[in-house]
């Protein structure tokens, strides 16, 4: 629950050390779900960002499975 991070407006999974073709499978994984993202470099290594528009649905999936003291971790 902790290899990620939050900004004003998107959700970043720490995925720096895959490789790209794994995170693009992470992303059309993501996208059956529901959820918009794109990759998004983090000084020379890509991350996996969700997209401003997909944080309601993506609070509404992880929300139910989260331990409560992690869900500050959640964009308001």
């Amino acid at each position: 629950m902790d290899d990620g991070s939050k900004s004003r407006s998107s959700v970043y999974f720490n995925t720096q050390q895959f490789n790209l073709n794994d995170q693009k499978t992470l992303m059309k994984l993501l996208n059956e779900f529901g959820l918009e993202t794109s990759l998004n470099k983090d000084k020379k290594y890509y991350r996996i960002r969700i997209r401003t528009s997909s944080l309601n649905l993506f609070k509404e999936l992880v929300a139910p499975y989260m331990l409560r003291s992690m869900i500050y971790k959640l964009p308001l």
